[in-house]
């Protein structure tokens, strides 16, 4: 699935309107190859907050793509903090992490449902009438976990979160190690994440666990991050490894889409909230049994894309120092 760029704003929390957020927050820092590891930190802080608080300011107007950008800014900002945290003086990357994943979390509900519509809207023409059935109360679903959220995201504790990532962004305190080159600091940790990834999807084959393979995503998410994170100063080898990452990242999301679907439609069987008929609890049926075979195809495609990409990673990899 393809994620939202990047996108200025800043980060006070009573300035919601993207006009007055970009009046907060500095601009993000020009990197080069000779950039140090503090300047690349400082830039990736600056650009992702910015991202996450443009984003976060039309949740409350459902915006299109709000809730993925905001997710996806909160995931970036949290995954470059696991890489290069220690190199802030306080212990922020401690507090921030959770502070982001619990943020994040508030809007995985919704953002399940919006992709599975998407999915259903897209194929208005099909002939077993799965979105006649389930549109409607995927609809229905959205709007009640939209709502369900937006408490969370504009109460203190949100508040306080949005507050500390700017006053991060605008001025990082860092150790003495930020001021080396950032390809001496910033390259092993992009090697750690990305060997890790790398050997978590090598030993996984189509049919195994859901859980296991959406353990593989996660770290080949991180790995992407954490190349992306370096590659306005680790240069074209980085920014090759964030793309074959991204790659790889589609039809693993498409697999954890397949086993999310699953789930919702049998949420929609059981709910008695509102009964369906037997014929509609049979599409719903077809429906399940075809997420089962859209898995295990995914899972294949992400194997193909791996197999075909090693001898290249290999290649990056040795590139960047390996």
């Amino acid at each position: 699935m393809t994620e939202p760029p990047d996108d200025p704003g800043s980060g006070h929390p009573h300035l919601q309107r993207h006009s007055d957020l970009e009046l907060v927050l500095p601009p993000p820092t020009p990197v080069s190859g000779d950039s140090t590891a503090g300047v690349v930190v400082r830039s990736h802080l600056r650009r992702q907050t910015a991202a996450l608080l443009a984003a976060d300011a039309g949740l409350d107007d459902d915006l299109p793509d709000a809730v993925h950008a905001s997710r996806v800014a909160a995931r970036r900002l949290r995954s470059g903090l696991r890489i290069y945290g220690d190199l802030l003086t306080d212990d922020l990357s401690v507090r921030l992490r959770p502070e982001l994943s619990w943020y994040a979390g508030q809007l995985s509900p919704v953002r399940d449902l919006e992709v599975f519509t998407e999915t259903l809207s897209r194929d208005t023409e099909d002939a077993n009438g799965y979105g006649d059935v389930l549109l409607p109360w995927l609809r229905h679903r959205h709007a009640v976990a939209l709502a369900a959220a937006l408490p969370a995201l504009r109460s203190s504790r949100a508040d306080a979160l949005r507050v500390a990532l700017a006053r991060l962004a605008t001025d990082p305190r860092f150790t003495h190690d930020a001021a080396k080159r950032a390809v001496k600091i910033l390259g092993p940790r992009v090697l750690h994440a990305d060997d890790r990834a790398a050997r978590l999807l090598a030993q996984l084959r189509p049919g195994d666990a859901s859980a296991s393979w959406h353990s593989a995503r996660i770290s080949a998410k991180r790995a992407r991050y954490a190349a992306e994170v370096g590659a306005p100063a680790l240069g074209r080898p980085c920014q090759e490894l964030a793309s074959m990452w991204s790659q790889l990242t589609e039809p693993l999301g498409n697999g954890q889409d397949a086993a999310i679907q699953r789930a919702l439609v049998l949420d929609r069987v059981d709910d008695t909230s509102a009964p369906i008929s037997a014929g509609e609890a049979f599409v719903c049926g077809v429906y399940v049994a075809a997420t089962h075979d859209r898995e295990v195809e995914s899972h294949r495609a992400a194997r193909a894309v791996w197999r075909e990409s090693r001898s290249r990673h290999r290649a990056l990899r040795q590139a960047l120092g390996a």
